[in-house]
């Protein structure tokens, strides 16, 4: 007789409670389920994320790409700007492992998240946070009702992680505010966007930015929250690394497009 399904514990979340570094590789331009199979399969990253702030991704197809990551070892995060209860409440139900909810600028807007993030629960564990999220037990993420549903709220409210983007001088100058509020489980540092603010287009690793990451580190270690960001190259992944980040992505299928490009010239030019 077959197993009934069972919720997964966060991966990300326990790796990065444990102090350990994972790899984020992202897709926009090029999501599909077969993109997602085939990274996943390379066992060479630990997590996808999902760019729905700059590319359209519809719901639907979403949810077909959380699917096809069940078969592996590996959590998704949906990248978007969460403006609406609406917005947060259909991506979480798509089945991702985590929400990065992008230029969050203050502890309400962060608070505001947690709230529609976060379901009610009459028993919640300690420490869990809880919110005003609408009850649905019936999509992908609960396994289509499979799940008892207080379990299937304990696991969301637990197992589901919360990021907020820190991405310009507003944000870095509230960032004790923001990382303090409770549900929040960690920050991913934008260094483009916070170059572009300060007038410094492209220069990821100018004094100013790593200056920024730096104030971040600092904050997410003093609340016991992690920080992500990007690694952009051997000497960039190296240097954000050295200052704690723990969730990082190198690039992902833009750049590997463009890597991939340039070297198959190279047969012929």
């Amino acid at each position: 007789m077959s197993q009934p399904p069972s919720l997964r514990p966060n991966q990300l979340l326990a790796r990065m409670r444990a102090g350990q570094v994972e790899h984020l590789y992202s897709l926009g331009n090029f999501a599909s389920p077969r993109h997602v199979d085939y990274v996943c399969g390379t066992g060479k990253f630990q997590s996808i994320w999902f760019d729905l702030e700059h590319f359209d991704i519809p719901t639907g197809d979403l949810a077909v790409m959380n699917m096809v990551t069940r078969a592996y070892p590996i959590t998704t995060i949906a990248r978007f700007k969460a403006l609406d209860y609406q917005a947060v409440m259909r991506v979480m139900e798509t089945g991702v492992g985590g929400i990065m909810c992008a230029m969050v600028e203050s502890a309400e807007e962060a608070r505001q998240i947690v709230r529609w993030a976060k379901f009610n629960n009459p028993n919640p564990a300690p420490g869990e946070t809880t919110g005003l999220r609408g009850w649905n037990g019936g999509g992908p993420d609960a396994r289509y009702g499979a799940f008892p549903p207080g379990d299937y709220v304990r696991h969301a409210n637990n197992e589901v992680a919360i990021i907020c983007q820190i991405e310009t001088p507003e944000a870095v100058a509230r960032l004790d505010e923001i990382v303090a509020v409770p549900g929040v489980d960690g920050l991913f540092f934008g260094p483009g966007d916070y170059a572009h603010r300060i007038g410094q287009l492209g220069r990821l690793s100018h004094p100013e930015v790593i200056g920024a990451m730096k104030l971040l580190a600092e904050s997410c270690r003093r609340h016991q929250k992690f920080l992500g960001t990007i690694g952009i190259g051997r000497e960039h992944y190296q240097q954000v690394r050295a200052l704690g980040a723990q969730l990082i992505c190198p690039g992902g299928d833009m750049r590997v497009m463009n890597h991939g490009l340039r070297e198959l010239t190279k047969t012929f030019l």
